[in-house]
């Protein structure tokens, strides 16, 4: 497999386009004393800006991945909680105790 040259990076794992797209997760309400409302996570492509972002629970994003994705990729179906009016995804995890809102920036 080849790296891309300076990044340390296999090509395979490359973005597919020159610019990176970045989604803000947002706690909107919780139950859970590791993903608290307000809490803010920032992606940018597929790297977490640390700058911008709160504490990680890897559990929730694990949960939420496909909704990541699809807001990354600026995919919009209501068939997967897509909110139009809201321009953002609103999952919850599986268990029901943390509701976010995904979307993309920009």
């Amino acid at each position: 497999m080849a790296q891309t040259e300076g990044t340390g990076t296999h090509e395979e794992c490359a973005e597919t386009s020159a610019t990176s797209s970045l989604v803000q997760i947002t706690v909107t309400s919780s139950e859970c004393d590791r993903m608290p409302a307000g809490d803010t996570l920032v992606l940018e492509g597929p790297s977490l800006d640390y700058a911008r972002s709160g504490p990680v629970c890897l559990t929730a994003i694990n949960a939420i991945y496909p909704w990541i994705m699809l807001a990354r990729f600026d995919v919009k179906t209501p068939a997967l909680d897509y909110d139009e009016a809201a321009d953002c995804y609103r999952p919850s995890c599986p268990c029901g105790i943390v509701t976010y809102e995904v979307r993309r920036l920009g």
